[in-house]
């Protein structure tokens, strides 16, 4: 079983990236992802990786997630197929449809001030949720 403490600083970060990139990457490409000093220190953390059963190799030694585990700046992501996305781009997306709704559903009514209000209030949740989900997205490296 892989403890916490054998995953961070360098090896979180390249981690990180390669879940996030969601196709194999080369050793020299994640050095010069993440700026490494040298292709030499992506590979010993990429090894330290492997041996945690967390990375694998394909056949053109590319090196990709074999296991994905929720650490660090990953628990605030879901995994769609490859793909990494924030949780909180979920409820952006529901406040968004449920302001169209409100919108077209109510746009004849009696009480204009209530329909401001509400849509007022959808776009502001949408808006909060959205911003959240570009800040979590932007803490990815690379």
């Amino acid at each position: 079983m892989m403890e916490k403490a054998e995953l961070h600083d360098k090896a979180l970060r390249i981690y990180v990236l390669l879940a996030s990139a969601g196709k194999p990457m080369s050793v020299r490409e994640i050095q010069r992802h993440l700026g490494l000093s040298s292709p030499s220190l992506a590979h010993y953390h990429l090894k330290k990786l492997e041996r945690l059963g967390l990375l694998a190799r394909d056949q053109r030694g590319q090196y990709y997630v074999r296991k994905l585990v929720k650490i660090g700046v990953l628990k605030a992501f879901l995994a769609l197929g490859r793909k990494l996305v924030p949780k909180c781009l979920f409820y952006a997306v529901f406040f968004s449809v449920l302001l169209i709704f409100c919108a077209v559903a109510f746009w004849n009514t009696t009480e204009p001030g209530l329909l401001f209000l509400a849509l007022t209030s959808l776009a502001l949740a949408a808006a909060s949720w959205a911003y959240e989900a570009w800040r979590v997205w932007r803490s990815l490296p690379g």
